[in-house]
């Protein structure tokens, strides 16, 4: 009991509605922490490392990593894992930040009271073999699975074996029936210096090696080596490489006199190196990995694709890889800003696992909506069923209820219950982050301005497709009469249906969703808005910079474009040194404010970083 009462002093518990109609365990409760160094929360920070400190001697809290700070002398950082039964909670834990041996802050989310088996039934082969049949793909590593204790999107625990498959995807099954409780997808989507020219006609240095015989884009001059490997248009190619293979040598992009005429090689891999330089030079961050290690891209993968990352345990040597297509009509997608987006992914990812071990997991969460959503004059309401069409060789039709509460919380089919709104906001601050880091990188290396190798707050604009602009995102309409929110209130949410597994549930997306209060339909399932809903975070970035009048009404005063880089620290500082793999925009929010405490104490910038959150609603 004084456990609980001391978590509720911390934070108010985040409990899933609907679980009480699930015929699993009675649901734990889930409590975030934010204990700040902001002036009047010193009692929340003692509480809270009094609480570390008891849940480590009771050995439900297992310290994974402790890491000197690579900007703050003294400062240190330690990741501890949620541990049931010598069984890891994936994703719950707690980050604790001191200085000089004194607690500075304390972020994460744990479980109380938790009460679930730890011996599977299902044997680690076994569900190996079942995690095959499933992704239709053999596993990715030569690795056993893991067995790990999963929250589910409805907030049950369950016991659960994982592994990365050669889908692109971790699966997550009941160790006990091996039905599937989870997928999560590894695709992020969206030495000798010559010449060459970019696909603006700019002039690049390639940073190449020189075999003897010719010369490979392979920078070996910086710390870390970066290798950019041509597809030649070839889909093959990029496949080939998305495994580990010796063969990705041969891929290596060749020039024989470095005087460069492949415009996509020639700008993926400048930008490449521009935006090492970048987080080296103004973060302290060492490569995609935080040490240094190789970081591989292949361009020229055609049209098909876009830009993207893949994430470990994927790539041609196991530790990810950019890839970079061309737009419909053949532009090559390799502006700066486009390849420190991929970049930033897996630094966001890199940072992540360096200190929990973990990626970048986020939260999903709902709120309540109406009864039904009308568009066109088409209805969908509580009780019905909503239709996933058959995909062949790859899906039969499936039909799923709606995921509805009643006034009690509890899963409803009735008509009276309330449709759920979910948000995805872990892949949303995913895609803030490279946006960010996208247009820091441009103001780098482009002065400001407009036209091509301009510096500006739109991203993709050098290849004539403005996809987002965080500067003013209500100007960009991405349907007719939608436009990307500035705040929240205005975010995309969908409405999901409730799949049921024997005694498992968990959610998928549907077409079907709302802005503020107005409905929308997609024309297919699946996607959750991470893109769309990225500019509530990446505006508010903008606004510490530059300040403004945000729609709201509230004012920011700005640090200054000359003082840019004090919003970036702090913003970068966040996500890379205090985040923990569970995160929410809230949250997000609190640790951008604790880095800017951090750095910079409660000066000028600190109330910049703070106003812009709060006018965003963060």
């Amino acid at each position: 009991m004084r456990r609980i009462q001391a978590l509720v002093a911390l934070a108010a518990p985040v409990v899933f509605a609907g679980a009480a109609a699930l015929p699993a365990q009675p649901v734990p409760e889930r409590y975030t922490f934010a204990a700040t160094s902001a002036p009047g929360d010193a009692l929340r920070v003692i509480q809270a490392n009094a609480l570390v400190e008891e849940m480590i001697l009771t050995g439900e809290l297992a310290r994974v990593t402790v890491r000197p700070d690579r900007n703050l002398p003294g400062r240190v950082h330690e990741w501890f894992a949620q541990i049931h039964r010598g069984v890891p909670i994936h994703g719950a834990g707690l980050s604790r930040q001191s200085a000089d041996g004194l607690p500075v802050s304390v972020f994460g989310t744990t479980f109380a009271d938790v009460d679930i088996g730890v011996v599977p039934s299902l044997g680690s082969a076994a569900a190996l073999g079942r995690m095959e049949a499933l992704a239709g793909a053999e596993p990715a590593t030569d690795e056993p699975p893991d067995l790990v204790i999963l929250p589910t999107d409805l907030g049950e625990l369950v016991l659960a074996w994982s592994a990365p498959m050669q889908d692109l995807h971790t699966w997550f099954i009941d160790a006990d029936g091996g039905q599937p409780v989870h997928r999560q997808s590894h695709v992020y989507t969206e030495s000798a210096v010559g010449f060459g020219l970019g696909i603006t006609g700019a002039p690049q240095k390639v940073s190449a090696w020189n075999t003897g015989v010719g010369f490979q884009a392979w920078d070996r001059l910086r710390p870390a080596e970066i290798v950019t490997m041509d597809a030649k248009g070839e889909l093959i190619d990029r496949f080939s490489l998305f495994f580990p293979t010796p063969a990705w040598q041969d891929a290596v992009a060749w020039d024989d006199d470095n005087e460069w005429t492949n415009a996509s090689i020639t700008d993926a891999h400048a930008h490449l190196g521009m935006t090492y330089d970048y987080l080296a030079r103004v973060h302290n961050w060492a490569g995609i990995d935080g040490q240094d290690g190789r970081i591989l891209a292949i361009a020229n993968i055609d049209r098909y694709y876009n830009a993207s990352y893949l994430s470990p345990p994927f790539g041609p040597q196991g530790s990810g890889l950019m890839s970079f297509g061309e737009t419909s009509e053949g532009v090559p997608l390799v502006p700066v800003d486009v390849v420190a987006h991929e970049y930033q992914h897996g630094v966001t990812d890199g940072a992540m696992l360096a200190r929990t071990g973990l990626p970048v997991i986020g939260r999903q969460g709902f709120v309540l909506g109406p009864s039904h959503l009308t568009v066109d004059g088409e209805t969908i309401r509580c009780g019905d069923e909503h239709t996933f069409p058959a995909i062949p060789f790859l899906r039969e039709e499936e039909r799923h209820s709606y995921l509805c509460l009643d006034e009690t919380g509890s899963v409803t089919t009735s008509r009276d219950g309330r449709l759920t709104l979910w948000m995805y906001d872990g892949g949303s601050i995913h895609e803030a982050y490279s946006d960010i880091v996208g247009t820091a990188v441009e103001f780098s290396v482009h002065p400001p301005g407009e036209g091509l190798s301009r510096a500006d707050y739109l991203l993709g604009e050098d290849v004539e497709d403005t996809i987002r602009r965080i500067d003013s995102p209500r100007s960009l309409e991405i349907r007719p009469g939608f436009t990307l929110p500035d705040a929240i209130g205005q975010e995309f949410r969908f409405v999901t249906v409730h799949v049921r597994v024997g005694r498992l549930s968990f959610i998928r997306y549907t077409r079907w969703g709302t802005k503020g209060n107005r409905p929308f339909r997609l024309n297919s399932d699946g996607y959750n808005g991470v893109h769309w809903n990225s500019t509530i975070l990446s505006h508010a970035f903008y606004l510490a910079i530059e300040g403004g009048t945000h729609g709201s009404g509230a004012t920011v005063a700005g640090v200054g474009g000359a003082n840019r880089h004090l919003v970036e620290r702090a913003f970068l500082r966040g996500i890379i040194d205090l985040a923990p793999p569970s995160i929410t925009l809230p949250l997000m929010g609190l640790l951008i404010r604790q880095a800017a405490l951090d750095l910079y104490g409660t000066d000028a910038t600190f109330v910049a970083v703070h106003e812009a959150l709060t006018a965003v609603g963060l």
